[in-house]
């Protein structure tokens, strides 16, 4: 029996029945989370597809498809036609079936993606395949995609956070890479940190996790295994070959090596594909061209070819016919979505400005506050040493006036005895010459007496003028401290008052008048010059090569990975160059 197609399927538009006399679970797992649904046990693949779908918001339901590895036929994808329970197999004690959401086709550029759980999707999946090596990248290669990938999982770099050792235990390099070279594991993550930390120092605007899966993405579609689906066949010779399907079309390589082709056929050269048995046919668009026959070891393996050559050949005339209404519908709402987030994004940088600007503002109160405080303790200080400088200055000056006043009396009584002595000198002539000795003792005892009374009235009148400048700085003081207080006051009432403002200003942050800014810029202003990134990729090789294992012999020890010398369209260019014809021919000779 003969199988051909001519053109693109037509999708199955069944619903399901309105009434389920039994029930099928089905769990479902992609590589961001899992679900679990009851379905018909008659359900199609199609309708459990379009469940899955439409649960997930995903409008590009062309690039997926759904696998399972428990089916009649080992792992294969699921056919939308036919009923879920025809392919898999069921488990007596009513298990749920289990099937993976998968990526089946790839775009000939990463670019025509459109949703961001697509792109999401496809980054979780091409990162899985390189780390798993079913996808081959160099290690310089490796240590980049491994730096966007820490972007895309902790944002712009932080040097307080993201060190080496502080990143978890996620993979970042292919374990076959890593035992090519004599670096241990924090040297690698050591070197991949090294180009992280320049992600974000480029640009001024935060770099998030669409953006980073993105230049993920675009670095990742230039390795020549990037969406190859590789079959074993053979030609008429019976030569083993690879037969890699992809979105620009057919490639054949040998078997040492996926990743050298020597021919391709692209979708353009393809007018109808067939199999019969073991045997598939290729018709080409020339009709004077012979057919391109190959042989395949079973039939089940044809299958798979005849289905990825379909998918991959309507992503090709889907391309070039331009968009359908539900790709410009897409591409609108993604238009929207981006300039929702742009606005969101520029909402939340102004608010983390404004509330910096805040919290700086309330540690400069804060510090004028201390400073404030300080003054006025220490004028709280000089006025209480003022004041017992006072108390002292006060017992000083009543000690000194009542000394002089005990002078005074001593004096005045000097005096009176002066003149009882010579009121009795008159007297007695006799006595007169003792008198006048003792007059003389009392005069110097009077003399003396009248000096210390000048002295103590001396010092208890400096004292007091002491007394009353103590009295008058403690006035300075209290007025100085009232001063303070009352400035310190006033100024934190009006800063404070204008903090709790602005606070409140967060919340009602008003609609920006300026027009949202496009979100993301050209490819050739996001990636940087082709010749940019192969520096940065000879500056990694240039550092990694001090670390190359040595076999026996002295020479490293390598993979036979990517070529760096030709990118994948390079290479595209080169095998479909010259006629149909020759390459057919070409074929049959290998």
């Amino acid at each position: 029996m003969a199988h051909s197609f001519t053109g693109s399927l037509v999708p199955c538009s069944n619903m399901w029945p309105t009434r389920a006399k039994k029930l099928l679970t089905v769990h479902i797992q992609t590589l961001d989370v899992d679900m679990e649904f009851s379905v018909p046990y008659k359900a199609t693949g199609k309708e459990v597809f379009d469940k899955v779908t439409n649960t997930m918001g995903l409008r590009e339901t062309w690039y997926f498809g759904l696998q399972s590895t428990k089916t009649t036929a080992g792992q294969m994808w699921i056919i939308d036609e036919k009923r879920i329970v025809d392919q898999v197999y069921i488990s007596d004690d009513n298990k749920p079936v289990q099937l993976n959401l998968l990526v089946k086709f790839y775009p000939q550029d990463v670019n025509d993606l459109i949703q961001d759980i697509t792109k999401h999707l496809f980054y979780l999946q091409v990162k899985d395949q390189i780390l798993s090596r079913i996808i081959f990248a160099p290690a310089e290669m490796c240590v980049m995609l491994a730096s966007y990938t820490l972007q895309a999982k902790y944002g712009d770099y932080d040097p307080q956070k993201h060190k080496v050792g502080q990143l978890g235990n996620e993979q970042l390099i292919p374990e076959q890479v890593m035992n090519q070279y004599q670096l241990t594991k924090e040297g690698w993550e050591q070197n991949v940190i090294n180009w992280y930390a320049q992600h974000s120092c480029r640009s001024t605007v935060d770099r998030d996790r669409e953006w980073a899966e993105m230049q993920y993405l675009m670095i990742a579609e230039n390795l020549k295994m990037f969406g190859v689906n590789y079959f074993l066949i053979q030609n008429k010779r019976g030569t083993d070959l690879w037969l890699g399907v992809d979105a620009s079309g057919l490639k054949i390589t040998e078997m040492d090596s996926q990743q050298k082709p020597k021919i391709a056929f692209p979708w353009s050269e393809v007018k109808n594909i067939s199999f019969q048995d073991k045997k598939f046919t290729i018709k080409p668009v020339n009709e004077k061209t012979e057919d391109f026959k190959f042989f395949t070891k079973n039939i089940r393996t044809n299958r798979m070819i005849l289905q990825m050559c379909v998918g991959n050949h309507e992503l090709y005339t889907r391309r070039n016919k331009g968009d359908t209404l539900v790709v410009q519908a897409l591409k609108q709402q993604a238009k929207e979505e981006k300039k929702r987030k742009q606005f969101e994004r520029e909402k939340l940088e102004k608010e983390r400005r404004a509330k910096e600007e805040a919290l700086r503002q309330r540690e400069e109160l804060e510090f004028r506050l201390r400073k404030f405080e300080a003054a006025a303790r220490k004028a709280n200080d000089k006025l209480q040493r003022s004041e017992e400088a006072a108390e002292i200055l006060e017992e000083k000056v009543k000690f000194a006036e009542e000394e002089a006043n005990l002078l005074a009396k001593q004096a005045t009584e000097a005096q009176q005895e002066i003149l009882r002595i010579r009121q009795e000198n008159n007297k007695n002539n006799e006595e007169n010459q003792m008198l006048k000795e003792k007059l003389r003792e009392v005069e110097e005892n009077a003399l003396k007496a009248a000096s210390k009374a000048e002295v103590g009235a001396s010092e208890a009148y400096r004292l007091k003028q002491e007394l009353d400048s103590a009295r008058e700085r403690e006035k300075d003081a209290r007025g100085r401290l009232m001063e303070i207080t009352q400035q310190s006051v006033l100024h934190d009432k009006a800063d404070i008052l204008s903090y709790i403002g602005k606070e409140e200003s967060l919340s009602t942050d008003k609609q920006s008048d300026e027009l949202v800014q496009k979100f993301e810029s050209a490819r050739l202003e996001e990636l940087k010059a082709n010749e940019e990134f192969k520096n940065q990729l000879n500056c990694v090789r240039t550092t990694l090569d001090e670390f190359k294992t040595m076999n026996g012999e002295g020479t490293p020890v390598e993979e036979p990975i990517e070529y760096v010398d030709e990118d994948k369209y390079q290479t595209l260019r080169r095998i479909t160059a010259g006629e149909t014809r020759s390459r057919i021919a070409f074929f049959h000779s290998l």
